[in-house]
Parts: C-alpha cells; sequence; structure tokens
C-alpha cells in the first residue's frame, strides 16, 4: 500500500468512529422533578430527579424540625418562625403554660414552653424560650433568631402528590438527625379537619411536619390509622385559622370522643376485609372475625377501607350499631357497641 493512500484512509475511519461513538457519548438530558407531579417516575433520570428533589428539600427543612420532650413523654414539632414559634399536635403538649425541652436536630436541647391547643382538631404550638446554642452557624443566631419552614396551603394537595414526612420516630436521639419518609397524598377529610396519607409514622412523630416538594409544612402529624401506612395529618389551614388564640395561649374547644371499633383491615385488600380483631375490643366482643369482610355499616354500603373508616369516625362511643359482613358464602348481620378510641 502507497503512503499516500494510508494517510488518505485515516481522517475516513476517525470519522467513521466518531460518528458511531459521539451519540454513545452524548448526555442525559436533565430532568427536573416537578414539586406538584402525582404520577411515579417513568425512567431512571425521573426517579434520580425524585430524589434530587428530596435531598434538596431535607437539607433545607432538617434545622428547623424539633424533638419534645414533656414529662415523661416525647414527640415532635417544627419551627415556623424566626422567633422560635413551634407547631405540633395538641396531644404531645397537653395543655398551656408547661415547661417543655426542645431537642434541635443537631441533639442541642433548649428550653421551651406550651402555648395554646386545641384537643378537638389535635392542633398545639409551643414557643422557644431559650436561646440558640453558641455552636448554632444558621442566619441570624447571633442574634437569637431561630430556622424556620414556610407554611404552604394544605387545601390544594391533590392525589398522588409526593409529599415528605420528618420527625423522631421512637422519641429523639441525641447522634440522629430527624429521620425522613417519602409517601404521597391520599386524601383531605374535611369533615374530620384531617389529612390522610401513606407517610410511614410510628410513635414519636406525633407532632411533626409534613412538607411538599417546596419545603413547605402543609401539615402536622396526628396519629396512625388503621395500618402502618394510612396515617392522619392537621391540616395547616387549622392553624392559620386559630393562629393569634394558640399564640395567646387558649385552649380551643372541647375534646370531642371519637368512636372505635377495634379493627386491623387488610391493607392489601381493595375491599374492607378485616385482618385482625383486637382482644377486648367491641369487634371481637361482638364475633366479628378476622377474614370477614364488611359489606355495610350503620345501614351504609361499604366499599372500600375509606367508607368504613369515614363511617366509624362519625359515630359516637357507646353507639350500638349493625354490621353487616360476608362470611364465606353468607352474609352475616353483627349489632356492636362502639368503645372510645383511646
Amino acid at each position: 500500500m502507497k503512503p499516500s493512500t494510508r494517510l488518505l484512509g485515516l481522517p475516513v475511519a476517525v470519522f467513521l468512529i466518531s460518528s458511531f461513538t459521539l451519540p454513545l457519548l452524548a448526555a442525559e438530558p436533565t430532568v427536573v422533578w416537578d414539586p406538584a407531579r402525582t404520577s411515579s417516575p417513568d425512567s431512571v433520570a425521573e426517579l434520580k430527579a425524585l430524589e434530587t428533589r428530596v435531598k434538596k428539600i431535607e437539607h433545607a427543612v432538617e434545622p428547623t424540625v424539633v424533638g419534645i420532650l414533656v414529662g415523661s413523654g416525647a414527640g415532635s414539632g417544627v419551627i415556623v418562625s424566626a422567633d422560635g414559634i413551634v407547631l405540633t399536635a395538641a396531644h404531645v403538649i397537653g395543655k398551656p403554660d408547661r415547661k417543655v425541652t426542645i431537642v434541635l436536630a443537631d441533639g442541642s436541647l433548649v428550653e421551651g414552653k406550651s402555648l395554646g391547643v386545641n384537643a378537638d382538631a389535635d392542633s398545639g404550638m409551643l414557643r422557644i424560650t431559650g436561646k440558640p446554642p453558641a455552636s448554632a452557624t444558621w442566619p441570624g443566631a447571633k442574634e437569637g433568631k431561630w430556622p424556620y419552614a414556610p407554611i404552604g396551603p394544605s387545601e390544594s394537595l391533590k392525589k398522588g402528590q409526593w409529599l415528605i414526612a420528618l420527625g423522631h420516630p421512637g422519641g429523639p436521639k441525641r447522634d440522629r438527625p430527624p429521620p425522613l419518609r417519602v409517601g404521597r397524598f391520599e386524601q383531605y377529610n374535611k369533615s374530620d379537619n384531617a389529612l390522610r396519607t401513606d407517610c410511614t409514622l410510628v410513635g414519636g412523630d406525633s407532632g411533626g411536619p409534613l412538607f411538599d416538594l417546596n419545603g413547605k409544612v402543609v401539615g402536622i402529624h396526628s396519629r396512625i390509622g388503621l395500618f402502618l401506612e394510612y396515617n392522619i395529618h392537621v391540616p395547616t389551614e387549622i392553624f392559620q385559622a386559630e393562629w393569634d388564640q394558640l399564640l395567646a395561649g387558649t385552649v380551643i374547644g372541647k375534646k370531642e370522643e371519637k368512636a372505635e371499633l377495634g379493627i386491623t383491615l387488610d391493607e392489601e385488600a381493595e375491599s374492607a376485609i378485616i385482618k385482625e380483631v383486637a382482644k377486648g375490643s367491641p369487634a371481637a366482643d361482638a364475633g366479628l372475625k378476622p377474614g370477614d369482610a364488611i359489606v355495610k355499616f350503620k345501614g351504609e354500603i361499604v366499599h372500600t377501607a375509606d367508607d368504613l373508616i369515614e363511617l366509624v369516625g362519625g359515630c359516637k362511643p357507646k353507639e350500638r350499631v349493625t354490621v353487616e359482613v360476608q362470611r364465606g358464602d353468607k352474609i352475616v348481620k353483627i349489632r356492636v357497641t362502639l368503645r372510645k378510641r383511646e
């Protein structure tokens, strides 16, 4: 082969290699997660975008999440103003004018004082009375200011929207920042003034914040539902409507007693199928059994677990109701006397 031929062939070879290689080396398109999105990620890139968004919000809001120690009890809360106002659940602080200990995200302890509560809605407020620790590095710490999270609207949440739950499961621990759980919005039950999500909560999380993916507080953890991923939160609108009263240390309303059946439902089932019956509960006393599918409650048709929860929530303790269940190939009617929910 002549030298000139070899030289002429080299650029052609390079061109051919480049034409096949360049598309393979092209960078993956950048995906930005929409905070209001209600669907699941459809690709690895979208999954990474959701993860990136969650991490960004966690980094921003973690310093605002606190643990609350009251007597022998513990709960969680979130700082929502630079002067140290903390939102929590009423059942965490109990009543106004109680001394509390606030556990900051880095484990530091400061003093606080409970303000107003609304036991009906389970909303509560307290104020940090101590000063930021000398080691504090957030903006304004030297002037006595606190890191805080903005409050956002609960009413605009859409079913399936991704949310972040922070709190102190099992109680605050000095060597552990508030753990994060990711979940999705399910329902706003306005008759019960409650949000429902599938963000996992356990004891100690009560009073902790529920954030949207813009980093705004949209709810406060209140209680666990019929199963672990069926959890209830106080909407932020409740706090905003009663802000001045809570700030003044007012006890709002009188705690309304809620009824309880004493069962756990099968979370995998589409209908209201009993998974467990609590020993000594109204359901156990009446003869309800695991595997029973509840089809009617007080004469109302029950299609889903949500239907049953709403119907039981509208009852009062000691009320006697008729429950119809599908047991095998038979429909069985059972009379149950409800008890007060603990």
